[in-house]
């Protein structure tokens, strides 16, 4: 089958490896000439010169790897163009009834990312709390230096970086509550901080706290800081009875061994659908994307899971400008996903 990717900057240059290293044939675009040419040079695939020109490739769907703020319009043109199509992580995410009335009118489907739901550890977590007592507590934290996240280029030379409207620390919002909300469902309400601690260039946030409510009980806290230059995300996860602990870092899942005192280690089985390598998460994702186009399985997540973490973000933005909680639906009931303040 044939692919396009659009956006060949990092995240699109893996989605370009992973394809072809499943068979497909993929066309590349970007606006950046530079990175056409990189393209063409490291995979060996064509390039064009335009969006237009991509969409006309008789392509079989698309891939849409371009800065956050760019993806609605994206997702436009790939309905006009009738091309089921993958969407990288977002930070705006229209509403269940945008992409229901175009799914409905151009029959093609678009498919949210959902790489966290193929990372083995939480998989494992995941089956281990079906079973376990309730969940009472979640703590979980995100810490980086946005430097070295393109270390090649100058950290207000790409989009995570360069405005506050596509900033990592905003980014990582959804992204971190995708596995959050995959295990423990909707949150309800949110009370936040929004701060900044580096020195940039650039005028971006580099730290959320979160404290968040889950309809279904939990409460969690949850800080993404990318001002931090020594790394971090774990995350500990309390019932009433039990107690996990997972380092995204080392891959270890551990739990709390009441009677000795001490956190055991959980050994975390490996599939071809799920590994502990962030690179080979990125890849089961992708495949699990050309197999539900292709009709061979179903995909993980629906747009509905992904606009409620849009709706977590802003949310947890308005309540760190008004100083108050703020309920989701509130933001959900009144939000496009089109834009932002």
């Amino acid at each position: 089958m044939k692919f396009g990717v659009l956006g060949l900057g990092s995240m699109g240059s893996r989605r370009v490896r992973d394809l072809l290293s499943l068979g497909h044939e993929v066309v590349g675009f970007d606006v950046r000439p530079d990175r056409n040419e990189r393209a063409t040079a490291r995979f060996k695939i064509n390039t064009v010169a335009s969006l237009e020109q991509l969409l006309a490739e008789n392509l079989w769907a698309l891939v849409v790897s371009t800065p956050p703020d760019q993806h609605s319009k994206c997702y436009s043109a790939a309905f006009d163009a009738g091309l089921p199509f993958f969407s990288e992580a977002s930070i705006l995410t229209p509403t269940r009834d945008w992409f229901a009335n175009r799914e409905r009118r151009t029959g093609v489907r678009g498919y949210a990312s959902a790489t966290w739901r193929f990372y083995a550890p939480l998989t494992e977590l995941e089956r281990r709390l079906k079973a376990a007592t309730p969940v009472v507590a979640i703590h979980h934290q995100y810490a980086d230096y946005l430097p070295r996240w393109h270390p090649w280029e100058s950290y207000w030379e790409f989009y995570a970086g360069a405005r506050r409207q596509t900033s990592a620390a905003r980014e990582m919002v959804p992204f971190e509550f995708e596995w959050l909300c995959w295990l423990f469902g909707e949150v309800e309400s949110v009370s936040a901080m929004v701060e900044r601690f580096g020195k940039w260039r650039t005028d971006i946030d580099d730290a959320y706290f979160l404290h968040v409510k889950f309809a279904a009980g939990p409460t969690a806290t949850v800080r993404i800081e990318l001002h931090r230059k020594a790394p971090a995300r774990t995350a500990v996860v309390c019932g009433t009875d039990e107690c996990y602990k997972l380092d995204f870092n080392t891959n270890a899942l551990s739990r709390y061994e009441e009677a000795s005192e001490v956190w055991s280690l959980i050994p975390v089985p490996e599939s071809s659908a799920a590994s502990r390598d962030l690179e080979r998460v990125y890849a089961a994702e992708i495949a699990a994307f050309a197999s539900a186009v292709s009709g061979k399985c179903a995909y993980p997540k629906s747009w509905a899971e992904d606009r409620h973490l849009s709706d977590v973000l802003v949310a947890a933005e308005r309540s760190a400008k008004e100083k108050r909680w703020v309920s989701v639906a509130e933001i959900a009931a009144a939000y496009t996903g089109l834009s932002l303040d």
